[in-house]
């Protein structure tokens, strides 16, 4: 291998993805961490799965409480990826003045993200630092706004599709 996990990351970077948070639920504490690794996988079943590093607090209590749901954010929504990414939430104080809804899993969605999933896992894979959590969708909502603005991160930058 000629190349850096750092080459690596950078050009991953020129791959724009949406902004997502990851949030789940392990006895009545939410917990939450900013995703972009995250994909559908299957239309039937619905399934959907995320990527979380190993190294993270979330990663452990994924595990643990065997649920997650996804928020997929609007281009208002800056900030709450921000929050999630700055510290791998360990639940408490982060979520106390939010807008949210808990979802069938318990796991709560931002009342004003995009898109929602709510899901359980079914399956883990390794993936080197990090896990595969695949996740059977159990409930899903999106916006009915017209052509929604939704966050993207390219080139270590946030960005905002709003043009149609």
């Amino acid at each position: 291998m000629s190349f850096t996990s750092i080459d690596f990351r950078r050009t991953m970077g020129h791959f724009a993805t949406g902004i997502n948070v990851v949030t789940t639920v392990l006895d009545g504490t939410y917990y939450g961490i900013t995703v972009n690794a995250f994909c559908s996988v299957s239309l039937e079943p619905p399934q959907a799965l995320i990527c979380i590093d190993k190294t993270t607090y979330t990663h452990e209590v994924l595990k643990k409480s065997k649920v997650f749901a996804v928020s997929m954010l609007s281009g208002e929504q800056q900030y709450l990826s921000e929050r999630f990414a700055q510290h791998d939430s360990t639940g408490g104080k982060t979520f106390d003045d939010l807008n949210l809804r808990a979802l069938e899993t318990g796991s709560p969605v931002f009342e004003k993200a995009l898109a929602y999933l709510d899901c359980k896992i079914v399956a883990e894979y390794e993936g080197g630092d990090h896990t595969i959590f695949l996740g059977e969708v159990l409930a899903l909502g999106y916006s009915e706004a017209q052509n929604p603005a939704p966050l993207l991160y390219y080139c270590s930058e946030y960005r905002i599709l709003d043009e149609k």
